[in-house]
């Protein structure tokens, strides 16, 4: 299943313009509805900025961006090993019931073939990032060829992924660790400078953006 997201801002200036007025709407919100409105702030402004550069380069027409639904069948070398005998024909003959689901946050699709599988977070830790690493290793089992990308308002993977301005981040010790045993090539993009701390989480939302 896929849900199609058509919202498409003009220019630079209007994905500024959208951060800023999203950022002062949670002035008055609790944390809850605060982490709700992040959420979306960030899809948003991920569709804005893809939908800008398609625009610039003339073929916006040609691109699709959406929430996208990847099913993932059971591994038959899997099956073949199950014990008891029972358990594996039981399997077999329900092959087309064992199926997973992964849910991409979105994806990209240039003349409707899927180019590029995007996770969007307000902030990702690497507990989190092995989870995301699992889902785009098994879409792209589906889909050899994709790319893939963390989309994160905050850094909290450590070394210098807050230096959004940067051409090539140097990373951080454990998150090179654990993309080394993915077969994933991942980018993993910051929107805002400096580092997540936890002492800032309990303020109010209108100290952190005046």
């Amino acid at each position: 299943m896929a849900v199609s997201h058509p919202t498409t801002l003009a220019n630079s200036e209007s994905i500024v313009r959208l951060y800023t007025d999203s950022i002062r709407s949670m002035y008055t919100m609790t944390g809850g509805q605060i982490r709700s409105r992040k959420g979306k702030l960030v899809a948003d402004l991920l569709d804005a900025i893809v939908r800008q550069a398609w625009h610039e380069i003339g073929a916006l027409d040609r691109l699709e961006i959406r929430r996208q639904r990847v099913e993932v069948p059971i591994n038959a070398d899997y099956v073949r090993t199950l014990t008891p005998e029972s358990t594996k024909t039981h399997v077999k003959e329900n092959i087309a019931g064992y199926i997973y689901r992964v849910e991409l946050d979105r994806a990209v699709l240039i003349d409707e073939r899927l180019v590029l599988g995007i996770e969007c977070k307000s902030y990702t830790e690497n507990a989190m990032l092995k989870r995301v690493l699992k889902d785009f290793e098994l879409t792209l089992q589906r889909h050899p060829e994709m790319l893939f990308c963390v989309f994160q308002l905050e850094n909290a993977l450590g070394g210098d992924y807050g230096e959004p301005c940067k051409m090539d981040y140097l990373g951080s010790e454990s998150t090179h660790t654990l993309l080394s045993h993915s077969p994933v090539r991942l980018e993993i993009i910051t929107l805002l400078i400096g580092r997540r701390s936890a002492k800032y989480i309990a303020l109010p939302i209108s100290r952190h953006f005046p």
